[in-house]
């Protein structure tokens, strides 16, 4: 059994790392598909299944909210090497995550959706190992649709964020270079809002509320550090996917 994992340790290492060629004979193009926004969207929808696992054993039942929550996402990336240490890429990512409330005090349906287009620049310290800074534009939108004290809603708040981003990952070849990769990376990344409402104050104008100026500017920070958290931001896992060539 040690020696297997021995030599399974050592083919995954060779195929990253024991290729290095020189620019002129080596794979320019990358094209991969991103998992990491799937990971994401499939958390968020899992969320209310997992807080009512967590709750309902320390006495909390938090059924009587009618809370449903689902998500999706999925990202896609083309990388162009311009030097043996050096690309570029652009990248285009998606993820729509919903949420259900059904009670008597609100029956309503929320769905948040974004996408993102980046460009990309990556170092590559070796042949597989890399540092990839992002800058970037998203456009996020929370839709509402459904009863809020006894008030019909159907609005959507859009946002616009100009995004920067930086992670580490690793280019894994499968044989010689070019053919199948796989390209896990770990990285943060982080959305400056340019444009757009805050939620709170979309609700409370729909339901004829009232909102002081001193909680509207509150809550601004309050929402983008959760849109930064999920949405738009936050640290981000990526398992890409793909073929060079």
């Amino acid at each position: 059994m040690k020696k297997c994992f021995l030599i399974l340790a050592f083919a995954v290492i060779s195929a990253g790392v024991g290729f290095a060629q020189d620019f002129e004979s080596m794979p320019k193009n990358t094209l991969t598909v991103d998992l990491g926004p799937t990971l994401v969207g499939l958390g968020f929808g899992a969320t209310s299944s997992i807080a009512k696992g967590v709750l309902n054993p320390l006495g909390v039942d938090i059924s009587f909210a009618g809370i449903k929550t689902t998500g999706f996402g999925i990202g896609a990336q083309y990388e162009r090497q311009l030097m043996e240490n050096l690309s570029v890429a652009g990248r285009f990512a998606y993820l729509q995550c919903g949420s259900g409330i059904g009670n008597d005090d609100a029956n309503v349906k929320i769905d948040t959706t974004s996408y993102s287009i980046e460009g990309h620049i990556r170092y590559y310290t070796s042949e597989a190992f890399f540092l990839d800074g992002m800058l970037g534009y998203a456009n996020m939108k929370t839709s509402f649709k459904g009863n809020i004290a006894d008030n019909h809603v159907d609005f959507s708040v859009p946002k616009d964020y100009f995004k920067l981003g930086l992670k580490l990952g690793w280019r894994i070849d499968f044989g010689n270079p070019g053919g199948f990769v796989f390209e896990p990376s770990f990285g943060w990344s982080f959305g400056i809002l340019v444009k757009g409402d805050t939620i709170l104050r979309a609700v409370v104008d729909a339901t004829n509320g009232d909102l002081s100026e001193e909680d509207e500017k509150l809550y601004k920070y309050i929402e983008m550090g959760f849109d930064n958290l999920i949405f738009v931001g936050g640290p981000r896992l990526s398992l890409a996917f793909g073929f060079r060539f």
